[in-house]
């Protein structure tokens, strides 16, 4: 092997410079030059470093020069430290701004030298700070909704097809204490999420929960008048904002992030609820979906939140005059109550499936 090839490989530069001078030291100059296959005036050169320093000699110095004439004077660095804490622009729009004489390289270093600089976040601190951000959310104060496909899990299939069970699940999820409220349709229309909010919103309110700083967040989809023109007098976004004096926003196109914490429910279900669960009828489906819904807002921990259920991230919020009963809204299949009126106070509701009180829910689940 070739001095030049062994010196780049590995790292290995002070062991093998340790290995030449003391072959050099044995043997010889000439006969160190033959067997590492290098000049003999680079066995010369660590041979009078060596004796010079010691082994500290036979380590890569700097080849930085010692003067550089053309360097940024220290006015113009003191002029960009002074222009940086004035303002946080980058390099470049640092010297578009205030014209000054050097180059937008020359700007980076000296930000960089004097821990100005802003490093680029990694991926689990972006996500640490979007967890701060929600956590200053209140209770229903912001929402986010969305569509979840029912037809592609293989093992509710069977039974979707055997039993007609729905095909689409509106997802409404809360993002400061995690819960959901669940509703389910033949069909994904503007129809069925008018139904949803309607019913959610409503309940919303009875419970004490002020919707008009409540904010629905969706994507762009037709069943949320992502389509429709602006200033339209019809349509999702005018039940909520002009009929029930909610917010709404829509996400950024192609950012299905945005709506994160909704869709990692839709995994969530998917993998505790419909892998393993058997249905004998709508009923029956009804029933125990209601039952998951409730645990799922009581009883399942969250790691994300620091290992709490979204009804103790509720108890502990201060100053609250929400009722605990606003975690008790049940499923419905949207097809059943579609004739019905949008929203039935509690007092006039007849039939419907029955739900038991939250603190004999909390016991039951807690049991069994």
């Amino acid at each position: 092997m070739r001095y030049s090839n062994m010196i780049y490989a590995y790292n290995q530069e002070f062991v093998l410079r340790w290995e030449l001078i003391s072959y050099a030291s044995n043997h010889g100059i000439k006969a160190a030059s033959r067997a590492f296959d290098c000049s003999r005036n680079t066995v010369r050169k660590w041979l009078r470093r060596y004796d010079e320093e010691g082994k500290k000699g036979l380590l890569d110095r700097s080849r930085a020069p010692k003067h550089i004439p053309h360097k940024t004077s220290p006015e113009i660095e003191k002029l960009v430290v002074k222009c940086r804490e004035r303002v946080r622009y980058g390099a470049r729009r640092l010297k578009e701004e205030f014209g000054i004489p050097c180059s937008a390289g020359a700007i980076s270093r000296i930000l960089e030298e004097r821990g100005l600089s802003r490093k680029k976040k990694k991926k689990y601190q972006k996500k640490r700070d979007l967890r701060a951000v929600k956590a200053r959310y209140k209770p229903f104060e912001r929402m986010q909704m969305d569509v979840k496909y029912l037809t592609d899990i293989p093992f509710y299939w069977s039974f979707m097809t055997k039993y007609k069970l729905p095909k689409y699940q509106f997802t409404v999820r809360d993002v400061k204490t995690g819960a959901i409220f669940l509703a389910y349709g033949d069909e994904k229309t503007l129809t069925y999420s008018v139904r949803v909010a309607h019913r959610l919103l409503n309940h919303l309110a009875e419970n004490g929960v002020d919707i008009r700083k409540t904010t629905i967040q969706t994507d762009n989809g037709s069943e949320f008048s992502g389509t429709a023109k602006p200033g339209k007098q019809k349509g999702f976004v005018h039940e909520i904002e002009n009929i029930l004096k909610s917010n709404h926003e829509f996400i950024p196109p192609a950012c299905p992030n945005a709506n994160a914490d909704v869709e990692s429910s839709h995994a969530l279900i998917e993998y505790e609820f419909f892998d393993i669960e058997s249905f004998s009828g709508k009923n029956d489906f009804l029933n125990r979906v209601t039952t998951y819904q409730h645990w799922f807002n009581l009883l399942r921990k969250n790691s994300y939140k620091g290992n709490k259920t979204p009804l103790d991230i509720f108890l502990e919020w201060k100053g609250t005059s929400i009722k605990e009963e606003v975690f008790m809204l049940p499923p419905i299949i949207l097809s059943d109550i579609l004739k019905q009126p949008k929203y039935v106070p509690r007092k006039k509701r007849q039939g419907g499936q029955h739900v038991p009180e939250l603190a004999g829910f909390r016991a039951l689940l807690t049991c069994g």
